[in-house]
């Protein structure tokens, strides 16, 4: 492993760390918190509520009833994208979209047989995607950039897995009947918006200088698969010092 890609995962990993501490926490580091009475959250600012998911989301039944090709794509990487943008290779391809769940910019998508492995995500695109993932729409007026990012923290990924319902992780499911009652950090709007746009900025400053290494790595990697390939064919002088 080249020294980059340790630094790539290492700003991953603080990537997510400081996601997490910001959503649960805050931005102001002095705040006075309290119990959130629940043990897996945790304090939280005394000021900030834990709710129900049901008061947050409720289902959204919207069908296909001709055939469409904006269909969409679920990952627990890259989130929802346009199935047409995606590497196809295992997928199925479906013989009719007509009762297709319709998805809108701003819904919350979750594909509930791989919950417990970070499958769910706001949409940002508006398509349509199988019938086995659930649609939520937001209840209330709130920021869906902050709830994206909270329900994408591994605290919530685990604790959607202890509430699906199956033997194996391949069979686990997490039903919205078993969704609707987990509890769920909500400040106040203000806060969501500030503390959505500060992760957005830092996001946005990680992911460039993690691009940027990804073109050095890569750059590393076919020049050492360029020498190899030199030196076994005779085109590179290799002698013995």
């Amino acid at each position: 492993m080249f020294p980059q890609e340790r630094e790539r995962e290492l700003l991953d990993s603080l990537k997510q760390s400081e996601i997490a501490n910001v959503v649960t926490k805050g931005l102001n580091p002095n705040v006075k918190m309290k119990d959130s009475g629940i043990p897996w959250i945790g304090e939280i600012p005394e000021h900030w509520e834990v709710k129900k998911m049901r008061s947050i989301f409720r289902l959204a039944h919207e069908k296909t009833e001709e055939e469409r090709t904006d269909l969409l794509s679920l990952s627990q990487y890259t989130g929802i994208r346009y199935k047409s943008q995606c590497d196809k290779t295992g997928m199925f391809e479906a013989e009719s979209t007509v009762g297709y769940n319709i998805v809108h910019k701003g819904q919350f998508v979750m594909n509930i047989m791989l919950a417990w492995n970070g499958s769910y995500a706001v949409s940002d695109l508006d398509g349509i995607i199988s019938p086995s993932y659930c649609i939520f729409d937001f209840k209330e007026d709130c920021d869906k950039r902050y709830f994206n990012y909270l329900l994408r923290t591994e605290m919530y990924q685990g604790e959607f897995k202890a509430n699906s319902k199956g033997l194996i992780d391949s069979r686990l499911r997490l039903y919205p009947d078993y969704f609707f009652p987990i509890g769920v950090i909500v400040p106040p709007i203000e806060e969501q918006n500030a503390i959505s746009d500060y992760i957005d900025s830092k996001l946005q400053k990680i992911d460039q200088y993690m691009s940027d290494l990804q073109r050095e790595i890569d750059y590393l990697k076919e020049f050492k698969q360029r020498l190899i390939s030199d030196a076994v064919t005779g085109q590179l002088c290799v002698t013995k010092q």
